[in-house]
């Protein structure tokens, strides 16, 4: 396993500083490996300079001078950590990344799990039993140096991977892959030199430096040019549009539902049975819906929040808040469950990915966000980051808010307006005969009603 790292000059004055930056970064890069490193820059002619080392960059640092010059316009290196399964007694420089081929430079994070079979399959033969020595040769004979033809190429390719490329025929430019191994690229607009790397702490950024951090897309090849031309391609698959919904039986999941419904998705519903006060009338609301959408339903039975503690949403819990008429409960999180979304989500994303569901939809809103954390658009999003790393190789689970930028009213609204079904929802946090109509959401639900000028089709206690 390793850091991967490059750099792409656009302003070969700054060499020297392009150097100074990139034996920090190489440094920092240790904690991803400390078994060798090495380095090698791609001249504007197409020939390369290089150095390749056992230990540490921090142990050897009179080696990471000398190998940027005026001519050098792309840097392709790498810190190694060994792997068990690839263990070299006696290490060589050919057991060295970066691998110099005929045309490419390349170096690699990750392990290729079919490349004795490639190596057989095109007549390669390595020099080292290392794994990565075999992507050069492999590229030289499969790409054609088109990012659409690098794509194409690496669908061959069994394992994981973050890929730093350099082309000798194309110095101008520099080709980045990856599927679940990170890759960040940071352009430094003081040096005119885009680095990339395989975290961002490597960068050391401050905060008021002149510098542009990105994270590239997991799953992604990726072509950036010396005129500051990005282009990406996805290496996904086309989604098969097929939705699992976190539906609750309210009006937030319900209108998301909806909404993927008519929108030309295969829904199904996954409802939560978790021992909470609504549990029963939540879980019939949830059936009628199903039925009346004509989607599957998948119920999971639950009592894991009985092990986190009480809440009063709970069944064990305290009262419901209902003051200043549901108003204080409605915006402020009185029945907060510890972790649930976070543990909702994660056992979908985990059904999902079994059942061949590449979209998990979630009701979460704009308002009801002011009151609980797990209800903010950040905490989809960052779900949505996560999700590459949190399923299998080669698997997609795409994260959506059909109503994450919306408001109460602006729900039921748009419920109206594509036929939602919310004469069935259930949205009081009581589980009487009837809505309570004094709790946070009775109150909101009411009032978001009442806005659009339309009889709520529910009754009420109160």
């Amino acid at each position: 396993m390793c850091s991967v790292t490059g750099v792409l000059i656009l302003d070969p004055s700054t060499y020297l500083d392009v150097e100074s930056k990139l034996s920090s970064i190489l440094i920092k890069a240790e904690d991803r490996g400390r078994d060798s490193f090495g380095i090698v820059s791609i001249n504007v002619d197409g020939s390369v300079n290089q150095v390749k080392s056992l230990g540490r960059p921090s142990k050897n640092q009179e080696k990471l001078k000398g190998i940027v010059s005026e001519k050098t316009r792309v840097i392709v290196a790498n810190n190694r950590a060994e792997p068990t399964t690839e263990f070299v007694r006696f290490k060589t420089e050919k057991d060295i990344q970066p691998f110099v081929g005929n045309r490419f430079v390349i170096t690699h994070n990750g392990i290729i799990a079919n490349d004795m079979e490639i190596e057989k399959k095109y007549e390669i033969n390595r020099t080292t039993k290392i794994d990565s020595a075999i992507i050069p040769p492999f590229l030289e004979k499969k790409w054609d140096g088109s990012l659409e033809g690098l794509r194409n190429s690496l669908k061959e390719l069994k394992g994981s991977y973050a890929l730093v490329i350099g082309d000798r025929l194309k110095p101008d430019r520099i080709f980045l892959a990856q599927n679940f191994k990170p890759i960040y690229m940071a352009y430094d607009f003081k040096l005119r030199a885009i680095f990339f790397t395989s975290l961002d702490d490597y960068f050391d950024v401050q905060p008021f430096d002149e510098v542009n951090v990105r994270k590239l897309e997991p799953y992604s090849v990726v072509e950036v040019s010396n005129k500051k031309e990005f282009r990406t391609l996805s290496l996904y698959d086309k989604p098969k549009r097929r939705a699992l919904v976190i539906a609750s039986g309210g009006l937030d999941s319900t209108v998301a539902a909806t909404k993927m419904v008519k929108d030309g998705y295969q829904v199904t519903l996954l409802h939560f049975n978790y021992h909470h006060k609504a549990e029963e009338r939540e879980r019939e609301a949830t059936r009628k819906i199903a039925s009346y959408l004509n989607v599957d339903l998948i119920e999971v039975n639950t009592d894991v929040f009985t092990l986190i503690g009480e809440s009063p949403l709970l069944k064990a819990g305290g009262e419901i808040v209902k003051e200043r008429k549901g108003e204080e409960g409605a915006e402020f999180a009185h029945e907060w469950v510890p972790a649930r979304n976070s543990i909702f989500f994660t056992v979908a994303m985990a059904i999902a990915e079994a059942r061949g569901y590449d979209t998990l939809v979630s009701g979460i809103n704009l308002e009801e966000a002011g009151a609980y954390p797990d209800n903010e658009m950040e905490f989809v999003r960052m779900f949505q980051r996560l999700s590459p790393y949190a399923v299998g190789p080669n698997k997609r689970v795409d994260i959506v808010m059909p109503v994450g930028n919306l408001v109460k009213h602006e729900i039921v609204k748009l419920g109206l307006d594509i036929g939602a079904p919310l004469h069935l929802t259930w949205s009081c946090y009581e589980g009487g005969e009837k809505h309570c109509g004094r709790c946070g959401p009775c109150y909101m639900r009411k009032t978001a009603f009442e806005i659009n000028g339309v009889k709520d089709p529910i009754e009420y206690q109160d």
